[in-house]
């Protein structure tokens, strides 16, 4: 009988799709054999050529749920063929051509399994099969095999064994596998390091009764460390805030199922299907208005109109919510401005200060990450907060066209996330945090090291923002040192604008795309602070076309930092309205702001975000953060609030490449003075911006709009965008990555895809 070899890519390893193959050519009596290779699955088998086909359709069209094949193909093979279908041990191969599987949360059967007393695995906290379960975080090297895990020392028991090898099980070659008999060990220790030593099995009692008692607990997630307490006890609550120097900024809430986040929360359908995917984000969720679950809520998030819920996403976050029975505050472990602690050690060391207790157990976390965090707008637009867990670091279907391999992007300061193009595929990195502190810098070439290991990769060409004193920027020239590396430098917005356009596919259309990308700052190339921008792109080109009207940039970051003295830029030549402002000084402070205002030879700004600022404070509401984006985020919620939303706005004209804020302005203060609610004024202002946009695009005649840029994370301005322009325009927005800074290093290599060759041949 003729021999035939199938080939198979994409994400198909670490999702069962070997055992599936032994199971279908058992169902097909087909004889050969199945492997893993750095290039994804290849299938060696032999039988009547009808019944091959019929198995290769069958595999590509049914493939196992968590798998996502990208390419496939079938050719008739030399290989002698032995009796039987068999597994065999995964090949070395050095070219890399497959996608690396995400971190998977726990599946529906393992939830059964850990609930039902009847079964061997009742209450065992690492309970995975092999269609759920670690991946991403614990991969040392590729292909995805146990010995290439961080299990890789915990041997099997002989029940979990005989699940291993038997093809009948559903944890057949389930590299996670383990249970009470061979368990992943925890440890417990109190604040000054001494261990609490107990039974395996009474670990999570003892956990929930310290929850119980008002406790503060770090406990080892998939990704690192998270504190857990309890999100009805308001002194706790006050505790964890102090302990955290987190003053307002809102905290996630863990629900042990939907039904009891049924009862604080409105979950839309929508918010429901991204709360139970695999990937198991935190999803802000409208506040109902009398929550029943005791909550401190305003203590939770303060001032905001919504909560960032999610569900477990391990069998030990399952065990620990079903047994407390109420929610749980769960916000990752760390230092303020440090990224998450994943280190048993670390957390030993550094959580002291912070919690009560701290849970670790025996599996080392190899690739950090925070939770994932989205948000879905009343019309449906899903808005990525944060990608991380779950969803990193695959991009794909790859939407570049032309990608230029052996390239590294390194992205953006703040939001941080690099991206790697690799034999036609594209890895952007987990969420990575502002690269202030040496502690982010660290977490970041930590990554950016075990993901070039993994995909044994080394860059030819490195991308970096033109902001010349970026910690990324320059990390990027010193690789282009150490690997003889051309080096581009991309204008920050054009980027944000080629990762939206690269995103719908939009690269290679001809007709114009009029791009509005407004976020808090980017280094322009008139080395003024860009962030309200309007771009056209046509013919193979990008072109500044407008911009929000320059204001002075005071203090560099303090700026972002201070809505205070965004609001007082904003009003520098409306004195009478200056008194709005002038008590969130002290009498020094206001006299040595004036003087930096008044100063010659400024840094300007065309900032979107510092004008959101600047309203936010006019209004009262926050004139220094202590969060990046808490005034836009109040702004938003008390605009939200407005009970009479009429079709008012203020006025922002576009004159000669300029959207001139002071007319807007000039209106607004008009409807203060006369006596206007501050939610009539917030609402108006977001809708303001929505027909900027709309008036913007009737200039240009221009029907394709593309948005990206920190400001659209907004979902009450998004949903006026597409209220006022769905049926007139064409609207593009991000599909699976954030808006924010994220995007950078994906914008990065789309333009230098699209532009690369012309810039080096200069």
């Amino acid at each position: 009988m003729p021999a035939f070899h199938i080939h198979i890519t994409g994400i198909v390893q670490g999702v069962g799709f070997r055992p599936y193959v032994h199971k279908l050519a058992s169902k097909f009596q087909i004889d050969g054999y199945v492997n893993n290779g750095l290039d994804g699955v290849h299938i060696y088998c032999a039988g009547h050529e009808d019944t091959i086909d019929c198995f290769y359709q069958t595999l590509i069209k049914q493939p196992p749920p968590q798998a996502f094949i990208t390419t496939h193909s079938i050719s008739q093979n030399t290989k002698k063929i032995e009796k039987g279908f068999y597994i065999h041990k995964s090949e070395s191969i050095n070219t890399f051509q497959m996608l690396v599987t995400p971190d998977i949360s726990i599946c529906e059967d393992c939830r059964r399994e850990i609930k039902s007393p009847k079964n061997r695995r009742y209450q065992y906290p690492f309970t995975t099969c092999v269609n759920c379960g670690p991946r991403y975080s614990i991969i040392s090297q590729l292909p995805y095999d146990r010995e290439n895990t961080t299990m890789q020392e915990l041997q099997q028991c002989k029940s979990c064994l005989s699940e291993y090898k038997s093809i009948e099980e559903h944890r057949y070659h389930s590299q996670t596998n383990s249970c009470g008999n061979c368990c992943i060990e925890m440890h417990l220790f109190e604040k000054d390091g001494s261990e609490i030593v107990c039974n395996q099995k009474d670990y999570i009692v003892n956990i929930v009764a310290l929850l119980f008692e008002g406790k503060i607990v770090a406990i080892k997630g998939i990704g690192g460390y998270l504190l857990l307490c309890d999100a009805t006890n308001d002194k706790t609550i006050k505790t964890l805030r102090n302990r955290k120097f987190r003053p307002s900024k809102p905290f996630a809430i863990l629900y042990a199922d939907i039904e009891m986040a049924y009862a604080d929360l409105s979950v839309s359908a929508l918010e429901l299907t991204y709360l139970k995917d695999k990937s198991a984000p935190i999803v802000l969720c409208s506040l109902k208005s009398y929550p029943e679950n005791g909550m401190y809520t305003d203590r939770i998030a303060p001032d905001l109109h919504t909560i960032g819920a999610m569900l477990p996403s391990s069998a030990l976050l399952q065990l620990i919510a079903d047994k407390f029975g109420k929610p749980l505050i769960a916000t990752s472990a760390n230092i303020s401005g440090s990224p998450i602690i994943y280190k048993d050690d670390d957390a030993i060391k550094w959580l002291s200060t912070i919690a009560d207790f701290v849970l670790t157990y025996d599996r080392e976390i190899v690739a950090p990450q925070d939770d994932s965090v989205l948000q879905v707008s009343t019309r449906g637009q899903k808005i990525i907060l944060r990608r991380s867990r779950g969803l990193a670091p695959n991009y794909y279907p790859v939407t570049i066209p032309n990608l230029t391999t052996n390239t590294l992007a390194m992205g953006a300061e703040l939001k941080a996330a690099f991206a790697i193009a690799k034999d036609s595929q594209l890895f952007i990195s987990q969420f990575l945090g502002d690269q202030e502190s040496v502690e982010s810098q660290d977490s970041y070439d930590t990554a950016l090291k075990h993901v070039s290991g993994l995909l044994n990769f080394t860059p030819e060409h490195i991308l970096v923002d033109k902001h010349p004193r970026y910690h990324v920027t320059e990390k990027g020239l010193e690789l282009s040192n150490k690997y003889h590396a051309s080096v581009t430098s991309i204008q920050h917005h054009e980027a944000h604008f080629a990762a939206v356009m690269a995103e719908n596919k939009l690269l290679d259309i001809n007709e114009p795309i009029l791009g509005i990308i407004w976020d808090g700052a980017g280094y322009g190339t008139d080395e003024q602070i860009w962030g309200g921008e309007v771009f056209i792109y046509d013919q193979g080109e990008i072109k500044r076309a407008a911009h929000l009207k320059y204001f002075p940039q005071l203090l560099g970051d303090k700026m972002s930092k201070e809505p205070r003295l965004s609001a007082l830029s904003i009003l520098e030549n409306f004195p009478l309205a200056q008194n709005l402002i002038q008590k969130h000084f002290t009498e020094a402070e206001w006299k040595y702001y004036k003087q930096v205002l008044s100063q010659p030879n400024k840094v300007n700004t065309s900032s979107m975000g510092r004008l959101i600022d600047a309203i936010a404070c006019i209004l009262g509401l926050m004139p220094v953060c202590s969060y990046e984006g808490e005034s836009a985020m109040l702004l938003e919620s008390l605009a939200k609030k407005c009970k009479s939303r009429s079709y008012d706005y203020y006025h922002l004209p576009l004159n000669e490449g300029v959207l001139d804020w002071s007319v807007l302005i000039n209106e607004l203060i008009h409807d203060w003075f006369q006596k206007e609610s501050n939610e009539v004024i917030a609402w108006k202002f977001f809708y303001s911006l929505a027909k900027a946009i709309a008036r913007t695009s009737n200039h240009f005649f221009i029907d394709k709009i593309a948005f990206s840029g920190g400001v659209f994370q907004n979902a009450l301005l998004v949903d006026m965008i597409i209220e006022i322009l769905q049926h007139k325009r064409q609207l593009y927005f991000h599909l699976q990555l954030s808006p924010n800074d994220e995007c950078i290093s994906m914008g990065q290599m789309a333009w230098f895809s699209k532009f690369g060759e012309h810039h080096l041949n200069k």
